[in-house]
């Protein structure tokens, strides 16, 4: 699954405050105008309650970037005194940009773990940067989030649909969602690897830095993106997962007609590719992690625990994968110390706590009431590893908050639940010890080649064109300013600022 990244909001900003051009004069008013369009389309996101319909508003906000984004490369290209490719046969445009005061830009941090210092911070919560690198870089974070966010929103739409997807459908919408992804991923890589980056995320008036811009953090999150991709190109042919959703879906009518096709998978790529995911997810946690350490501000514990489980979830699906590879070979008792080893891995129990409940005890009622206080208490630890230490102030978990976790859960449970009772009745193989099966596992394999950075966009020949005209008058006035205080208005009734989206009646578990 993907995760939910919460969107950074900005202050008012007119560039013809800061500087000016004297070939094309038009262009701080128009980097202006765009940065406005962006910085409402954010607020009417956050003040949209959590629904649908906040999901389809992510690409309003896709638009309003990438609109943005080539009047910032002009910009930049212009201080630093660098043509802007327009794509004409006769090169690069020379564009001078005269800079008057240093620029001075607000953007609020949605990933630091704790509030920066009241000192180098504005009484509204945001973080202050100077120079036009600060303000690219926070435009490149948001965008990484929101195509994150179109990933997250057209996966979750096709496979916790009312009507149960169809294979066609359902990868149709995984192609498309790890589109996204890989191009969250490069804008991320861009950001870690350019020196102009690096020393943007220091806040105005002291030397710490901003922990959503550091480049250990920024180079985590290409690798979580990266991770995620991988785990969808997996789950765009795992069957097990898709019945177990579709069991669980009250408006599911297909059981009446036939039951879920579980066809052959190709078992040992699939496990490879999730071991590969799983490294992934694993170097973004420990990369998160890095940013926290030495007594600074880290990143929040709700992302770094995300990636922490999500790499559990993918060894386990490994472990899976290797158990449905054994079974097709006919070795079920194999399989099972598979599925064993993947619990483990879940850290639902130790794989020798599972031998020793299935050779020594009774099925009785009170083990199997045993068993549902167990599964309770399981959820609940599961709700604490998935969302921190604030859980509870943010609601319930939505589909794919706990990085898929439950559904690899009840597929394992499942599956073992079958392959115990074949062995039980008709083969009769005997389970070898799962307690080294993880250690062993192979070596991961790559399905997406990691992408390069991301290409800022460039101004087009003819919106150059239309730069060399002197501006408009000018419609940005103080009183713009006025409903700044209204940027941090409170969610929904019951909805915490930062929280998880409440279940809508159109989802089910």
């Amino acid at each position: 699954m993907v995760y939910a990244f919460a969107l950074p909001t900005t202050a008012h900003l007119s560039f013809q405050t800061f500087l000016s051009s004297s070939t094309h004069p038009s262009l701080p008013q128009a980097a202006s105008t765009a940065r406005h369009a962006l910085r409402l389309a954010l607020k009417a996101h956050k003040r949209l309650p959590h629904s649908p319909q906040r999901d389809a508003h992510l690409i309003t906000i896709l638009d309003a970037l990438n609109n943005y984004l080539p009047y910032l490369t002009a910009i930049s290209h212009g201080l630093s005194g660098r043509p802007v490719e327009s794509g004409s046969s006769t090169g690069g445009e020379e564009i001078e940009v005269t800079l008057h005061s240093e620029l001075e830009t607000e953007w609020r941090a949605t990933l630091s773990s704790t509030p920066l210092s009241l000192k180098s911070r504005p009484s509204n919560g945001r973080v202050r940067g100077q120079g036009i690198d600060f303000e690219i870089a926070f435009v490149l974070t948001t965008l990484g989030y929101v195509l994150s966010g179109l990933a997250r929103s057209g996966v979750l739409r096709a496979l916790y649909a009312p009507t149960t997807p169809t294979p066609e459908q359902r990868t149709a919408a995984v192609q498309t969602a790890t589109k996204y992804l890989l191009q969250a991923s490069s804008v991320h890589s861009l950001l870690a690897s350019s020196p102009s980056f690096t020393g943007a995320a220091r806040q105005t008036g002291t030397a710490t830095a901003v922990p959503d811009l550091d480049p250990a953090a920024q180079a985590a999150l290409s690798s979580l993106a990266l991770a995620e991709a991988t785990l969808l190109a997996v789950l765009k042919d795992d069957s097990y997962v898709a019945a177990c959703i579709q069991a669980r879906n009250p408006n599911d009518k297909d059981w009446m007609v036939r039951a879920p096709e579980i066809p052959k998978v190709r078992a040992l790529l699939f496990a490879r590719l999730c071991v590969r995911a799983a490294e992934y997810a694993e170097q973004a946690a420990a990369g998160m992690g890095a940013v926290g350490a030495h007594g600074k501000i880290g990143i929040d514990e709700d992302v770094v625990g995300y990636a922490r489980v999500l790499g559990r979830v993918a060894r386990a699906r490994a472990c899976r994968f290797f158990g449905v590879d054994a079974e097709l070979a006919g070795k079920i008792g194999e399989g099972i110390a598979w599925l064993r080893a993947a619990k483990g891995a879940l850290g639902l129990r130790s794989a020798s706590q599972g031998e020793k409940e299935a050779s020594g005890k009774s099925k009785g009622g009170f083990s199997r009431l045993k068993k549902e206080w167990a599964e309770r208490r399981e959820e609940r630890r599961l709700e604490k590893e998935s969302g921190g230490k604030d859980r509870a102030a943010k609601g319930e978990l939505d589909p794919g908050d706990d990085a898929g976790r439950e559904e690899e859960c009840r597929v394992i449970e499942m599956l073992e639940t079958k392959w115990e009772r074949m062995n039980d009745t008709i083969n009769t193989q005997l389970i070898p010890p799962s307690t080294d099966l993880l250690a062993n596992l192979p070596s991961g394999r790559d399905i997406h080649s990691p992408p390069g950075p991301y290409k800022l966009p460039s101004l087009d020949e003819e919106q150059l064109v239309r730069m060399r005209a002197p501006p408009a008058e000018d419609d940005y006035e103080p009183r713009m300013d006025m409903d700044d205080s209204d940027d941090e208005l409170t969610s929904p009734a019951g909805v915490a600022p930062g929280a998880f989206p409440e279940r809508s009646e159109s989802t089910y578990y």
